[in-house]
């Protein structure tokens, strides 16, 4: 298939990866641009001469373009002989293969293999009416025609598919350059290869992730094309600023910059505008690696008026302040990514074994190896594993696992220290934090618990996120695991054989030897115990006696965190504390003890720096007695303290923001002390089933945002309101749970609430009347009630978004109102139980309205759709444009009131198993889908739009009016089941090609024609991982195009059309695919009138890997104008 390189080809660098070479008026609109699509879907970078200027011969840039491409692939066709400009290139590219090894492939485009190597048939005719005149360069077309021609290529004629062809293609082009799609080809397509402006690239990512390397794969391709070009490396490590004066340094640095480029070691430079002159309208290519400081760009590469026409700058750093202050638009800026999907396997396979796979009985241990390197896989870790193990049996891999496991290599360690060397004391302090005990944390409980440290916690995490050293992804701090490896071995060299001398601990045998032998010192500062690993541990009561300064305290079980932070579960580890404790340091900031052991708090502890007490699951029937300092605690949580029965006093508690007792079973009172909690904006009562009342103060909580008191059975006042009256001094609440609770009625003056947009009241079986709710609210759940009516005055909650009603069994009146709620997104209306909505019955509306179709509005009900939806539907849909989705099984007809609506453009009952008919529609529909409708049998009126799409793939039991109504309507495209081509179409054939003889006479240029494919369903297994970017990934739409070819005058005139779409095949194997379309054989001179046609040949071509044509069919309509 391919004309095959010698590995000398291997040691050149390549600009472009592939050339090609075609004749433009036979493939560039239809096959050409299909074969460029699936290149660059592979990550294949080539070179299209469409924009350069055609001339008498080929020019210098297309010559340059041809030396440096790895691979020519030649697109010959009827016309390719017929190009001076073709012949030429051909004639460079078979030099290039014979002198550079050059890779050539062939594509024969419709035309015999045979008469372009002896220039006979059609393509000799061609070739000899180009050589007249041209006598002098005959020969060595001749020879380059016969040559190419003679390789053995890819034939369209014999292959029914054109995307197999294609991407049989493609696939060959990446075996030859050997590589699966890497950040080097990103990074080039989307920034090197646009235009001739100078540019500056700048590479940003975490030390180990491949900036370094990335930059040198670009600059070894790219550095043929420049006549100056170099890579300055480590200038963070070779260039430190120091203090005072920088004058001398940024001097050395341009003298090292200049002398690399000019190839001129004894380069002097006296002044810093002499770099400027000297670079001044050259073409340069510049790497700058691991640039850590802006100063460092200053006099170097900051202004890029000093660069010549197309010179480029490429910057590698960790940090993202020093890419803000260079104000680089994001056309100028790319965030290495982590390897995806199989890639980590391959990147460290490469290493290992010297392939992308691991050897036979191997696979796990490469599995576990590569987990190693983190859940992000850092490359860097990656390689320097995969070469340590490198030539190493299987037994000396299962030995040497431990000690990867346990310590950092020296290599990556000193990759990763660069960046915290580099780091302000208090940063480096902020670091080992995060390290140590605080990664994976949320970003605010890190902020409350270092907010009075001094380690200047806001300032520090972006400091840390600009270093690459940590990212915050969705408000939680998370640090890759090698780089917490890092600090970890620093605090552990802290004191190798006294783990009570170091800052932090976390490993299970020191933290045992630490409480069961005391020796706990005043440097400790944060423990992180996980108790899954660790058997029974004892812990003295004097455990925590020497270390005075902890302010961190973790104990946890990661086998309950692989299920659920709030589910009991049985795990291995057991902390045994016989005689309880002591004394807790009082400079805890954070306790953290899921299932503490303890009952009774030990009684030396102020808590008074304490911030954060989450202790869940604890057996404590109460915490401690009188009033302690609690000015710090912002967070308190004792949810599911099962024996908990009363909380501690409040009164000091001034800071606290979340309170959670939720779960609190045997709770039986709430301190009247919490009003001191004046910044209170969360609390949680939930399940606190022994709760009766809530106390008076509750009332000055005016800070109070949430407050959730579902399932609490023993609230006595709240059949009568008196609790929830409390509430109305709660000037800030937003949000209130009363689900499973026996209240009746709602507080009047809840009406008054001008903040509170979120009421839920599901279960609440004794509610008969609708909540007289303010008209600020948003969301009103009310589930499983004996609410009879949706009064009238539903229409004043203009703001109400979400109105959830399922299980309303004693709902007998809606108000028609409640189509006036123009805001209203979201309608559940059911007699059902809402967790009963999967049975039989169901039904599911979703409109999409709006000048753009940006509003949305749905519907899920039991309730007959003829009676609801004609009610619910939003006034002011009813006369905009929009698109309308019926989903369930409770559809068996389409309401009347669909043909009301005059803007509907989208109707959409897929998978409606139960719908028997469509009724008259709208004549301003556009598209239907109905897509596995199996009960759908008749459609009772014609389609009005002729340029409507109708889509009934798999609706086997279609009646024949219905189907004849389908295959005969004037539309865009219809696709139905069917098995054999309508008799309606004339010209018929049993493959993808059809000829229609015509009877030589005058006719226009430009035809209307109907046609027809008949398509097989062919089922091809998934070959394994899926590339992201392949255009065969979205199985919604598959494409289709044609080509029309006619004989006129004596010539051959050929159209090709857009892309057209056409779904998928699903269940049934054989599918109709119709559509009308316009074509023109002369569309370079459509004046020209008429002119004689003798013959027209179709072809269709389905790019759908998973299907093939089994015959088309063709009937020519009107004449355009």
């Amino acid at each position: 298939m391919l004309s095959m390189a010698s590995s000398s080809s291997l040691s050149r660098s390549w600009l472009y990866h592939v050339f090609l070479s075609f004749r433009g008026e036979d493939v560039r609109k239809g096959f050409l641009s299909h074969v460029l699509k699936e290149l660059k879907s592979k990550g294949i970078i080539p070179f299209v001469d469409n924009e350069i200027k055609r001339g008498e011969s080929v020019g210098p840039v297309l010559v340059l373009a041809i030396r440096q491409s790895r691979v020519a692939i030649v697109l010959l066709s009827r016309n390719y002989a017929s190009s001076s400009w073709c012949l030429d290139e051909l004639v460079e590219i078979m030099k290039c293969r014979e002198e550079y090894q050059q890779t050539v492939m062939t594509i024969f485009y419709e035309v015999d293999p045979s008469d372009a190597r002896k220039q006979t048939g059609d393509s000799g005719k061609a070739f000899h009416e180009t050589c007249v005149g041209k006598e002098e360069k005959m020969k060595a077309w001749r020879q380059a025609l016969s040559d190419v021609a003679g390789i053995a290529g890819y034939h369209s004629s014999n292959c029914d598919n054109e995307a197999d062809l294609i991407s049989k293609v493609a696939s060959d082009v990446t075996a030859v350059l050997g590589f699966t799609p890497s950040k080097d080809l990103d990074i080039k397509s989307k920034f090197i290869l646009q235009s001739e402006q100078v540019k500056m690239i700048v590479l940003v990512g975490p030390a180990g992730i491949g900036k370094t390397t990335t930059a040198r794969v670009l600059y070894n391709q790219l550095s043929p094309g420049f006549p100056f070009s170099t890579v300055l490396e480590n200038i963070r490590g070779n260039y430190e600023k120091p203090c005072g004066n920088d004058y001398q340094l940024k001097l050395r640095l341009q003298k090292k910059l200049l002398s690399q480029l000019f190839n001129q070691k004894d380069i002097e430079v006296h002044h810093l505008g002499e770099a400027q002159q000297m670079l001044s309208g050259k073409k340069v290519l510049v790497v700058l690696d691991e640039v850590d400081s802006l100063w460092q760009l200053e006099e170097m590469a900051k202004q890029l008026g000093w660069f010549g026409h197309g010179s480029i700058i490429i910057i590698t750093t960790e940090d993202r302040k020093l890419v803000k202050q260079l104000r680089l638009g994001i056309d100028h800026i790319y965030e290495m990514k982590f390897p995806t999907s199989t890639e980590p396997m391959q990147i460290f396979c490469q290493y290992a074994f010297g392939q992308k796979s691991p050897d036979y009985g191997f696979e796990m241990l490469a599995w576990e190896v590569t987990g190693l390197a983190g859940d992000f896989h850092l490359p860097l870790g990656l390689k320097v594993m995969g070469s340590y193990l490198r030539g190493m049996s299987r037994n000396e891999w299962i030995d040497a696992l431990p000690r990867l496991k346990s310590s950092l290599d020296r290599e990556i360690e000193s990759t990763l220290r660069f960046s915290y060397e580099g780091l302000s004391d208090n940063d480096k302090a902020l670091f080992l934090h995060i390290a140590c005990f605080f990664g994976y944390f949320k970003v605010d409980s890190v902020k409350r618990c270092l907010e009075k440290s001094g380690l200047d916690v806001n300032h520090g995490l972006q400091v840390l996120a600009d270093k690459s050293l940590i990212f915050i992804d969705r408000g939680w701090v998370k640090m890759h695991s090698l780089l917490q490896q890092m600090g970890r071995e620093i605090v552990k060299n802290q004191s190798l054989e006294e783990p009570g001398k170091r800052q932090f601990l976390w490993n299970i045998p020191d933290i045992i030897e630490l409480l069961e032998e005391n020796t706990g010192t005043g440097k400790v500062l944060g423990i992180m115990l996980d108790t899954s690993e660790g058997g029974e541990i004892q812990i003295s009561k004097s455990a925590f006696e020497g270390m005075n300064n902890l302010q961190f305290l973790r104990v946890y079980s990661s086998d309950i965190l692989k299920f659920s932070p709030n589910i009991p579960a049985v795990y291995s580890g057991t902390l045994c504390i016989p005689d309880g404790l002591n004394c807790l340091p009082d400079k805890l900031r954070l306790i953290n003890w899921y299932r503490c052991p303890l009952r009774f708090w030990p009684s030396k502890f102020s808590g008074k720096f304490l911030v954060e007490l989450i202790m869940p699951n604890s057996i404590f029937e109460n915490l401690w007695e009188g009033i302690k300092p609690l000015q710090c605690l912002k967070l308190l949580d004792l949810s599911l303290s099962r024996y908990l029965k009363r909380i501690p006093d409040l009164s000091k508690a001034t800071s606290l923001e979340k309170l959670d007792l939720h779960g609190c079973e045997n709770l039986l009172e709430l301190t009247s002390s919490i009003d001191s909690a004046t910044k209170l904006t969360i609390c949680n009562l939930s399940n606190c089933r022994l709760l009766k009342e809530l106390p008076s103060s509750i009332s000055r909580l005016i800070n109070l945002e949430e407050l959730n008191l579902s399932d609490g059975s023993s609230l006595k006042e709240f059949s009568g309101c008196s609790s929830l009256e409390k509430l109305s001094g709660c000037s800030s609440l937003k949000e209130l749970n009363l689900s499973f609770t026996v209240i009746e009625e709602v507080p009047s003056s809840m009406s008054s609430w001008s903040c509170f947009y979120q009421l839920d009241m599901a279960g609440c079986s004794n509610l008969k009347e609708f909540p007289n709710v303010p008209d600020s609210i948003v969301v009103l759940v009310l589930c499983g009630t004996l609410i009879e009516e949706v009064p009238p005055s539903i229409e004043n909650l203009f703001r109400l978004r979400k109105l959830i009603m399922y299980g309303s069994k004693r709902l007998k009146t809606i108000s028609p109102n409640i189509s006036k709620l123009e805001n209203l997104e979201c309608l559940g209306l059911s007699f059902r139980d809402f967790g009963q909505l999967n049975d039989i019955g169901r039904l599911e509306a979703t409109i999409e309205w709006g000048p753009d179709l940006n509003r949305r509005w749905r519907l899920r009900t039991d309730f007959r759709v003829d009676d609801i939806l004609p009610m619910c539907l939003p006034e002011k849909a009813l006369t905009s444009p929009i698109s309308l989705r019926f989903g369930g099984d409770g559809l068996k007809t389409i309401p009347d009131c669909i043909g009301r609506l005059s803007g509907l453009s989208k109707l959409v009952v897929t998978r409606c198993v139960k719908l028997v008919a469509l009724p008259q529609l709208p004549g301003s529909l556009l598209s239907i889908e109905a897509e596995c409708c199996l009960s759908l049998k008749r459609i009772d009126s014609p389609f009005q739009n002729p340029n409507i799409c109708l889509n009934f793939a798999d609706c086997s039991n279609l009646n024949p009016e219905a189907r004849n109504l389908i295959q005969t309507s004037a539309c865009k495209y219809a696709f139905l089941p069917g098995q054999e081509v309508p008799a309606h179409f004339p010209h018929q054939s049993t493959s993808r090609c059809l000829t229609i003889d015509l009877t030589p006479r005058p006719l226009p240029s430009s035809f209307r024609f109907k046609a027809c494919i008949l398509l097989l369903y062919v089922y091809k297994p998934s070959s394994g991982f899926k590339d992201h970017n392949d255009e065969e990934g979205d199985n919604s739409l598959r494409g289709m195009s044609y080509r029309v070819r006619g004989k006129q005058n004596g010539h051959t005139v050929q159209y090709v059309s857009d892309q057209l779409h056409m779904p998928h095949l699903c269940i049934n194997p054989k599918h109709l695919y119709i559509f009308e379309d316009s074509f023109s054989l002369n569309q370079d001179c459509l004046e020209a009138g008429e002119t004689i046609f003798n013959e027209l040949s179709f072809v269709f071509i389905v790019r759908d890997k998973t299907c093939k044509v089994l015959g088309c069919g063709v009937r020519l309509l009107e004449v355009t104008s």
